[in-house]
C-alpha cells in the first residue's frame, strides 16, 4: 500500500512541475510553437480542464497576463500531494 502513494505522489509532483512550467512559461510569454512549449502545454491542459470555469481565467496586472486556473490547479495538486505524503508516512509507521 505505501509503494501505491509513492507512485501516486510521483505522479502528483511530476504534474505539480508542468503547471509550474506552464505558469513560468505563460508570465515570460514563451513560444507555443517551441516543441517543449507545446509538450508543457499539452500535458498541463489534461490536468487543468476540470479546474476551468472555477474563477476567470485570467487576470493583467498592468501589461502582465497571469491566468489563474493553473494557479487554481496547483494548490489542488498541492494538497492532494501532501495528504498522499502524510498517508505514506503513516502507513510506513504501523508497518
Amino acid at each position: 500500500m505505501s509503494l501505491l502513494f509513492r507512485i501516486l505522489y510521483i505522479l502528483v509532483s511530476f504534474g505539480e512541475t508542468a503547471i509550474i512550467f506552464r505558469i513560468v512559461m505563460s508570465l515570460i510569454s514563451a513560444n507555443q510553437t517551441n516543441t517543449f512549449v507545446n509538450w508543457i502545454y499539452s500535458i498541463s491542459d489534461l490536468l487543468i480542464k476540470p479546474f476551468e470555469g472555477i474563477v476567470a481565467k485570467e487576470i493583467y496586472l498592468n501589461n502582465l497576463k497571469i491566468e489563474l486556473t493553473p494557479i487554481i490547479a496547483l494548490v489542488f495538486f498541492a494538497i492532494i500531494g501532501f495528504i498522499l505524503s502524510e498517508l505514506s508516512k503513516s502507513i510506513k509507521k504501523t508497518d
